[in-house]
């Protein structure tokens, strides 16, 4: 119980690597708030920690607003008292040559995947500021690192998370939060799934081998350079 009297707040903690972040964190006692644009899923996952003893609180939220965000956040500070993690892993991800990219498909990869980070990362920095102590933690992609092909506006998203926790993590060391960005290889999750059918699943990556990475990044006395974005293959 390396985290009990924390608060994490995880986007995309309906399934995946969501799901396995928030499991993680509250088998080491954080109060976790999940959030994501699925209700059936925030429920499950929700019911999933408290069976476990866990505390837990899902709010249906689309990272892309920053009224949703607001929100978000408020339930936090109001259900537990602030916000000590943040994880940013809300995603979604498209698989198209980009000379048939639309515009719409274009905006919705790059507003949930980068705009997200920012709207959430902007919402919860006070707090930390405030308090002296904060992690915040970013899930770019090794897609983030290169660029493959079919993959553009996934790639352009993952980048620029990249980027934007080196910048952030810049500015806010001095003030006691730390910023970090985990970029993992190929996941085992129902997206990368759709994206690849007929691949060799089992040479992937488990949620909770990310989930793992991440709470390592969480846990006091984690003496990780602020900044760091780390590999995982």
């Amino acid at each position: 119980m390396r985290l009990r009297g924390s608060t994490a707040i995880v986007t995309g903690g309906g399934r995946g690597i969501g799901r396995a972040v928030a499991l993680a964190l509250a088998e080491e006692g954080a109060a976790v708030v999940i959030a994501s644009r699925t209700r059936e899923e925030l429920i499950r996952v929700a019911g999933e920690i408290e069976e476990r003893g866990g505390r837990c609180i899902w709010v249906a939220a689309d990272v892309r607003s920053g009224g949703d965000v607001k929100r978000l956040v408020e339930a936090a500070v109001d259900g537990f008292g602030g916000v000590d993690i943040l994880v940013n892993n809300a995603g979604v991800g498209l698989r198209k040559p980009l000379l048939e990219t639309t515009e719409e498909e274009w905006d919705a990869v790059i507003d949930t995947n980068l705009k997200g980070v920012y709207l959430c990362t902007r919402a919860v920095l006070p707090g930390m500021i405030s308090r002296g102590r904060g992690v915040i933690i970013n899930i770019s992609s090794g897609a983030g690192r290169y660029g493959f092909p079919e993959l553009a506006a996934y790639c352009a998203s993952k980048f620029g998370v990249v980027g934007f926790t080196q910048a952030v993590a810049g500015e806010v060391a001095d003030k006691g939060v730390r910023v970090y960005c985990l970029c993992p290889g190929g996941v085992d999750t129902g997206m990368y799934r759709e994206f690849f059918p007929g691949e060799d699943y089992s040479l992937l990556l488990r949620p909770e081998e990310v989930a793992e990475e991440v709470l390592r990044l969480c846990l006091p006395g984690c003496d990780v350079p602020p900044g760091k974005c780390i590999d995982i293959f």
